[in-house]
């Protein structure tokens, strides 16, 4: 039987191991997690039945596949920590950006198999896109394995290094970045006067959930949407026109914002810092 090791159950390590479990896919009795703390760990015990240690290297000592969910700065130090305690052929899932594989396979050493993985809080529903890189060594069957895990969950997307912050930015990021031009939206229904922002938050979040579906069941694209509703001399239309002219330039910036920022953090991890 596969065992499994989570390090660090913030948010998206937590999220991993119930959603993991709720596919019937990995047992409980399978896993054994640690955390900074120790909170965060056994709080997760307490609701899905986990083995919590309180050293990463107990963890680490004792499983098949590694899922690493700690900060991107924390990375190396924690691979420092449990380096000697892996053993050969351990599959090793880093879920931080900025911390390449070619990092992972220094720090981890040669006799583990390193894969990257960027999840999206989107599988909370099932749904969404979880980018995979694999590491030069990763073996078919591992391949299998994980891919199997997060398509239970959503969607796997393959793709290489070299793409992988830009996806990102589109996966990962893509929850925050849309709910906050809906947020934008809604706010400016109510600097009209006309409505309280519980209610134009609400228009806004229903208005949202439904074009998601007839997105995903009717299979439209973006385009065919905005056709159907911006119909010719609409006042729809009107607003598209505005949207079309002003936001490109904003999303551009908003694009150079993460990749600056994530410059600045691949530096850091680089340097140790």
């Amino acid at each position: 039987m596969t065992r499994y090791g989570f390090i660090g159950t913030g948010s998206m390590g937590s999220m991993l191991v119930r959603k993991f479990i709720g596919t019937g896919l990995i047992r409980p009795a399978d896993i054994i997690a640690s955390s900074k703390s120790g909170v965060s760990a056994q709080s997760l015990a307490g609701t899905t039945g986990i083995t919590v240690v309180s050293s990463n290297r107990a963890v680490a000592d004792h499983v098949d596949v590694l899922f690493l969910c700690v900060k991107p700065l924390q990375v190396r130090q924690v691979l420092g920590e449990v380096r000697d305690v892996l053993a050969k052929d351990t599959l090793l899932i880093s879920i931080a950006g900025c911390v390449s594989l070619e990092n992972l396979r220094e720090w981890a050493g040669d006799h583990v198999h390193c894969i990257r993985i960027i999840p999206s809080v989107t599988a909370e529903q099932n749904a969404g896109i979880a980018l995979v890189a694999w590491g030069r060594s990763v073996r078919p069957e591992d391949k299998k394995l994980i891919l199997s895990l997060l398509n239970a969950i959503g969607t796997a997307v393959e793709t290489d290094e070299e793409h992988f912050d830009l996806f990102t930015d589109l996966t990962s990021c893509g929850p925050a970045l849309i709910v906050s031009m809906v947020q934008e939206f809604a706010g400016a229904a109510v600097r009209t006067g006309a409505v309280q922002p519980e209610l134009a938050e609400y228009l806004a979040r229903e208005t949202m959930i439904g074009t998601a579906r007839i997105l995903a069941g009717d299979q439209m694209t973006f385009d065919e949407v905005i056709r159907r509703v911006a119909t010719k001399g609409g006042s729809t239309e009107e607003g598209v026109k505005v949207l079309r002219a002003r936001l490109p330039s904003t999303m551009d910036e908003v694009l150079l914002a993460l990749d600056a920022k994530r410059r600045v953090t691949s530096e850091n991890v680089a340097g140790g810092k």
